[in-house]
């Protein structure tokens, strides 16, 4: 008999012979005194079967529950009294941890018993997935599952210019909890709304407090903690380039706060304590990760006088006391600490450490020196879907799947996938279900479950796909979206769509046979689309999927024109066939300019769908600037080609094609880069 495609996968499962038939009688009975914790998880099955079957089962709260036919919800040492054991034939242990759960299916009943609510809950998502995977008549079985990882996150960046609805937010915090995540953070930068700072967050759809206090009540229902997020040390630009705050930058490049300058501490207490009383964890990760310009402004006379890793240790303990000023206890990213590994053993026992590393490694290390140094650490891989219109699939699958592993290995205590919006967050939010829901896989098994055995649960249970097939196409297309040595120069979908149309370096670095699996790959997923029953990742998928077309159809344009033109210069080739091609290559290029204003209409259709209008203006100013370099462009090849049809020498090496400076996502970077170096 084949698995029961699962998601995650349950630790241990066994099946027997026969199957209870579910019929629209079968009550869903729990303790009369269990509590609203137990009576939500029940009204849950319902609903998830009511959507799943269209059956629509009786809740009944009862002190006299029946011995027939009935699913019984059943909270260990707590309803002993109203379930006895000679009845139902269950034992409870605690062997299996908190969150942990057994689930029994019998032609005459079935029985969820579990040691918390979390477990209990977790049960029930189980079985809405037996249901989804085999109708109404269900398999005899029984399951004994628990998590590897007690901790099991996602971290999405709502600072990289998209901030997400609050709808969007509570539809992302049902899901997660159907597969069995349980912690929920948004990175934020300066996208809050201070009362005492609101320039902070002016001009950028800042989430609100009474957003926040609405979606931590959804997330504390659903057995999820909503972690609080505040940038405190570095990535601060947008902030410090607000005259009100310029002089608390460590440097002019205004990345760093300026640890020597007291306000910068005032200032952090005083956002805290904006912020921090909206949530209800006692965690707040001030992340004071990569603070690239750290020491060598307004702190350089301390940093000379102490040393760089002790003016970072004093900012981190300035920010552990303000945290536990507030009730917080502190959690930042470790990736400081990879270069100055003494500082692991002077940090207060009680900061937890996030490591992260978004590439794939035969082994990360790193958690083992983080065990060695006796620290408290969660791994955090990401979901590779930035800069880029599609994840890098292969790559995110290998990040999770090995740091998962070797983080379990290591003591680690939690995971939490990464989920960051770099260059503006232009990707669409729904495609990064295949690495979040891989990483639940993975952070529930320890990373025991093969990917190609994770591949029909999820087309399956997220997607509505029974054959399995839709996400072997994701995966193809996710593997097609980068190439060897350096993803980010070789092939690049999102550089390939906004490059320069004439002199855009992809067209140099990435080969024919590399775009043209990227197209294939992108029109192999289309006929799938309709088994979508999700309209939202339906729209988001096909959009991509003709950007992805669009900029490869690009990439080919613009390296014809480039052998055309090289072609001239040689002397080779028919006039009159040289000719027509250049004409047909300038018709291509129109037809692109033509399609343009229609991407940017739907690009903004799918932004306001998903989230505020927040800092839209500047991937549409990305557009806009785009259009212009086409029109250029356009010019340009058109006066050549007159010269060329008239017998008159033309550029052939384009020197005389002024592109104006141009440059887009990773170019930005680097003069960004240039100015620090400066």
């Amino acid at each position: 008999m084949p698995q029961l495609p699962l998601l995650p996968r349950p630790r241990q499962m066994e099946e027997h012979e026969g199957t209870f038939l579910l019929d629209s009688g079968t009550p869903v009975q729990f303790a009369p005194d269990a509590g609203d914790a137990t009576a939500r998880t029940a009204e849950s099955l319902v609903a998830g079967l009511n959507q799943r079957l269209g059956v629509a089962l009786p809740l009944r709260p009862t002190g006299s529950p029946s011995g027939d036919v009935a699913i019984s919800l059943i909270l260990a040492r707590r309803d002993d009294h109203v379930f006895p054991t000679d009845i139902f034939e269950w034992t409870w242990t605690g062997e299996i941890g908190e969150q942990g759960y057994r689930l029994t299916v019998s032609p005459e009943r079935v029985i969820i018993v579990a040691g918390t609510e979390a477990g209990l809950f977790y049960g029930v998502q189980t079985l809405v997935q037996i249901a989804r995977a085999t109708g109404r008549s269900w398999p005899c079985l029984e399951i004994i599952d628990s998590p590897a990882l007690p901790v099991r996150g996602l971290m999405l960046d709502v600072s990289r210019m998209k901030v997400p609805r609050l709808e969007t937010l509570e539809e992302i915090v049902r899901t997660l909890a159907r597969y069995k995540y349980n912690q929920f953070q948004l990175y934020i930068e300066h996208t809050f709304d201070f009362p005492r700072h609101p320039e902070i967050g002016a001009g950028a759809s800042p989430i609100t407090a009474d957003e926040v206090i609405r979606l931590d009540r959804l997330c504390r229902e659903l057995h999820i903690e909503l972690v609080p997020n505040l940038q405190s040390l570095g990535h601060q630009r947008t902030m410090l380039e607000n005259p009100r705050y310029a002089h608390l930058a460590e440097t002019e490049w205004k990345w760093s706060l300026a640890t020597a300058r007291e306000e910068t501490f005032e200032l952090l207490d005083e956002l805290y304590g904006d912020m921090l009383p909206a949530f209800s964890s006692r965690w707040l990760n001030a992340d004071a990760d990569e603070p690239t310009d750290y020491g060598r402004g307004q702190s350089a006379a301390l940093t000379e006088r102490e040393g760089i890793g002790q003016v970072y240790l004093y900012h981190i303990k300035r920010l552990r006391d303000l945290a536990e000023k507030h009730g917080r206890k502190l959690t930042i990213w470790a990736d400081v600490l990879k270069y100055h590994p003494e500082l692991a053993e002077d940090l207060p026992d009680d900061i937890l450490l996030l490591d992260w590393w978004y590439e794939p490694l035969e082994r990360y290390d790193s958690v083992d020196r983080l065990a060695a140094a006796k620290r408290r650490f969660y791994v955090c891989p990401g979901t590779s879907s930035w800069s880029t219109l599609f994840p890098r699939l292969d790559n995110a699958v290998a990040n999770v799947q090995t740091f998962v592993r070797d983080g379990v290995e290591a003591g680690a205590e939690g995971m939490v996938m990464t989920d960051w919006g770099d260059g503006g967050h232009y990707q669409q939010l729904s495609h990064a279900w295949y690495p979040y829901l891989w990483a639940a896989e993975c952070g529930w098994t320890g990373s025991a479950t093969p990917h190609v055995e994770f591949q029909p649960a999820l087309s399956l249970q997220f997607y509505g796909d029974a054959s399995g097939a839709l996400a072997k196409a994701l995966y193809r297309l996710g593997c097609a979206m980068s190439n060897k040595p350096n993803w980010m120069v070789t092939w690049n979908t999102a550089m390939a769509l906004w490059e320069e149309p004439l002199t855009g370096p992809v067209a140099d670095f990435a080969c024919v046979e590399v775009t043209a699996e990227a197209k294939a790959a992108a029109e192999a997923l289309s006929p799938y689309l309709g088994q979508i029953a999700d309209d939202g990742i339906r729209h988001d998928l096909a959009f991509t999927i003709y950007q992805i077309c669009f900029a490869v159809d690009k990439v080919e344009m613009t390296r014809r024109i480039r052998a055309l033109f090289r072609q001239i210069g040689d002397g080779t080739g028919p006039e009159e066939e040289t000719l027509a091609e250049l004409e047909r290559l300038i018709a291509t290029m129109r037809r692109h300019r033509r399609a343009l204003p229609g991407m940017v209409s739907e690009f903004q259709r799918r932004w306001v769908e998903q989230a505020k209008r927040s800092e839209i203006r500047a991937n549409l100013q990305r557009y806009d600037r785009l259009i212009a370099r086409y029109d250029a462009a356009l010019e340009w090849l058109t006066a050549q080609r007159t010269a060329y049809a008239t017998g008159e020498p033309i550029d052939a090496d384009l020197s005389t094609y002024d592109d104006g400076g141009y440059a887009v996502l990773y170019q930005e970077s680097r003069r960004n880069l240039n100015r620090l170096v400066e």
